[in-house]
C-alpha cells in the first residue's frame, strides 16, 4: 500500500474514531460511572465487535477481486460519498450528552461486555466503515490477507486509544461536551475534516 494511501486512511481512521458516537460516549460514560477497570472490559468488547465487522467485510472482497472497474470505481464513489455525508451529519448533529447512550442496569463486567459488544456490532457507522471504505485502501495485486492485517491492526490501535482516552478522561469529558459551543465546535471540526477527506478520495485516481 503506498503511504500517501496509508497516510489518508490512517487520518480518516483518527477522526471517525475520534467523534463522540455510541461507542466512544459508551466508554466516555463506563470510565466516569463505572470505573477504569470495567469501562477496559468495554473497549474490549468493542473492538471484538469492530473485529468481525471487519471479517464480515473481508468475505465480501471476492466481489471486488475480479477486478471489476466499475464496480471497483461505483465502490470508490460509495466510500467519498459515505465521508461526506458522514461530515454533513456530524455538523448537523444535536447536541447529545453521555446520559443518552445505552449503559448497562447491571454494573457486572459481564454487563458491560456485552452491552459494548452490542452498541459496536451494531454501530451503522461501523458497519458502512468496514464494509465500504476498508476496499479503498486494499491494492489488489498484492496479497489481501496482510494487507487486510495492516488496516485492520491500525484501526484496533487507533480506536482504541481514543476508547482509552474517552474512559480515563471520563467526567471531565462529559461535562466539557455538555456544553452545547463545545459539542458544536467539535462537531464542526469533525465534520469538515471528512468532508475534506472524501473530497479528496473521490478526486484521487484508483486505489489500484
Amino acid at each position: 500500500m503506498p503511504i500517501t494511501n496509508f497516510s489518508l486512511f490512517l487520518s480518516i481512521t483518527f477522526v471517525v474514531s475520534a467523534s463522540p458516537g455510541p461507542v466512544m460516549l459508551s466508554c466516555m460514560s463506563n470510565g466516569g460511572r463505572l470505573g477504569l477497570r470495567k469501562a477496559v472490559v468495554g473497549m474490549l468488547a468493542a473492538s471484538l465487535g469492530n473485529i468481525v465487522l471487519v471479517l464480515l467485510s473481508a468475505l465480501g472482497l471476492g466481489l471486488i477481486v475480479s477486478q471489476n472497474e466499475l464496480l471497483f470505481n461505483s465502490l470508490k464513489w460509495l466510500g467519498a460519498a459515505y465521508l461526506v455525508f458522514l461530515g454533513v451529519q456530524i455538523i448537523r448533529a444535536p447536541v447529545t450528552t453521555a446520559e443518552s447512550t445505552p449503559t448497562p442496569a447491571d454494573m457486572s463486567a459481564k454487563s458491560v461486555w456485552w452491552s459494548s459488544f452490542f452498541i459496536a456490532i451494531s454501530n451503522p457507522k461501523g458497519l458502512i466503515y468496514f464494509g465500504a471504505l476498508f476496499p479503498q485502501f486494499i491494492n489488489y495485486q498484492q496479497p489481501l490477507v496482510l494487507q487486510f492485517l495492516v488496516l485492520t491492526i491500525t484501526f484496533l490501535i487507533t480506536d482504541l486509544m481514543w476508547m482509552l482516552v474517552y474512559a480515563l478522561a471520563g467526567n471531565k469529558i462529559m461535562l466539557w461536551l455538555k456544553t452545547p459551543k463545545h459539542q458544536r465546535l467539535f462537531n464542526s471540526i469533525s465534520g469538515f475534516v471528512l468532508i475534506a477527506a472524501g473530497l479528496f478520495m473521490a478526486l484521487t485516481g484508483n486505489a489500484r
